[in-house]
């Protein structure tokens, strides 16, 4: 599992980690200098939703240097941890 020191690196280890310490910000398991990080301080939860449900945005990918996979896993793992943050601030 992912820890304070080393970062969730799929969708699947977010999860585990926001699973196994609901009390910690979600945020904390996303690396710093990922486009996944990028997305939770600059989306809201519904934009990070239509990024999901659209096409890897070419230049994003460019800049990032992800591939279209990439991109959408970042993505992924940004809408967990926006919605996760939504559900403790509830």
């Amino acid at each position: 599992l992912a820890t304070m020191n080393m970062p969730a690196s799929t969708p699947e280890e977010l999860r585990a980690c926001i699973a196994a310490d609901a009390q910690t910000s979600p945020s904390t398991y996303l690396a710093d200098d990922s486009f996944a990080a990028w997305c939770y301080d600059h989306l809201s939860l519904g934009a990070a939703r239509s990024a999901f449900e659209r096409d890897a945005d070419p230049g994003e990918c460019e800049q990032w240097g992800l591939t279209s996979l990439e991109w959408k896993a970042q993505v992924e793992m940004a809408l967990i941890a926006l919605t996760a943050a939504a559900k403790m601030d509830a």
